[in-house]
């Protein structure tokens, strides 16, 4: 009996019988469909030739007929490591592509947030202050520093440059350079995008290139105006050189999806800085994510039963 196994958690929820679930029975008329709890039961578990979800390392050792892992993360970086599986050749594809247009808009509102000092304003709200802010800019005109144009970083380049922003990307191969980016780099052109931004976003994803990417020294060749914002991962940056930077003004402000740790606990200094803005690493949530997901699972689908060519389909020795 060959199983696909369909078992998205958090904001994404099927049910048996939905919709989802006719679709993939549609499509793979062969396979046994089901819908089921996050780990599947012992007596089926063997028989899982395609997972849709995030299972744990020790379910996914059970899996001894495992063919195929579809995320429903952008993210792939805990589940790269090949002693995980019990069947070497495991394909595993990811959700990318699904979470551009809410984090997008998550950074420009952080973004935004800074610009119109909102965050402040909110404060005041406990002292009953009312209180004239000049911003430092306007969002038309200003420079835009995006690292890693992606998925995230691509659809958040189309939006600042329809608002009138000039955008610096930086990638990690050259590409042909996108209308809607002005200045186009791969990693040499960190320190040129660092300097001349007035916000820049980390769009990166977790890899042993990416840690600390963002370094004490390179927190000091921003802009005293300059916001930085990350929706990647907390490790990309030097927390703790970011935190002195903030303490002391030397930036305008920070805005975070991601820090370290996570949960960040109720005492630590991010928390109680006005020039910063952290976030539940929940930039990712939106109502229309599942539907964007499984577009992309079920077209997989019908490759991988085609042996055709699956859309992000995951590199296991680049970790992407």
């Amino acid at each position: 009996m060959a199983i696909i196994y369909m078992c998205p958690k958090g904001d994404f929820q099927f049910t048996p019988g939905d919709e989802f679930q006719k679709k993939v029975e549609s499509i793979a008329p062969g396979y046994t469909v089901m819908v089921g709890p996050v780990s599947p039961s012992k007596d089926i578990i063997a028989d899982i030739e395609v997972y849709y979800g995030s299972p744990s390392t020790d379910d996914l050792k059970a899996m001894k007929s495992l063919k195929w892992l579809h995320l429903q993360s952008a993210g792939v970086d805990k589940y790269t490591h090949k002693e995980y599986y019990a069947n070497n050749d495991c394909k595993l594809t990811s959700s990318s592509g699904v979470y551009g247009l809410p984090i997008a808009e998550h950074i420009l509102a952080l973004f935004f947030t800074f610009v119109r000092r909102l965050h402040l304003y909110r404060d005041d709200r406990l002292s009953g202050v009312w209180e004239y802010r000049m911003p430092d800019t306007d969002f038309e005109g200003s420079t835009v520093g995006i690292i890693g144009l992606g998925d995230i970083g691509g659809t958040l380049a189309k939006k600042c440059h329809a608002l009138g922003a000039k955008v610096i990307a930086v990638k990690n191969t050259m590409t042909e350079k996108p209308e809607y980016v002005d200045e186009l780099y791969t990693g040499e052109g960190i320190d040129h995008l660092i300097k001349n931004s007035d916000f820049i976003a980390l769009c990166l994803p977790n890899t042993p290139d990416t840690t600390n990417i963002i370094t004490k020294e390179r927190i000091a060749m921003m802009k005293p105006t300059g916001v930085i914002v990350n929706v990647g991962r907390g490790t990309a940056i030097d927390q703790e050189a970011l935190i002195e930077a903030l303490k002391n003004k030397s930036i305008g402000g920070a805005g975070l999806d991601v820090t370290v740790p996570e949960p960040l606990p109720v005492d630590h200094e991010l928390w109680k800085l006005d020039n910063c803005v952290v976030t539940s690493h929940d930039s990712g949530r939106s109502p229309t994510n599942i539907h964007r997901s499984f577009d992309i699972f079920s077209k997989n689908l019908i490759a991988y039963l085609n042996n055709g060519r699956m859309r992000n389909l995951i590199d296991f020795q680049k970790g992407y």
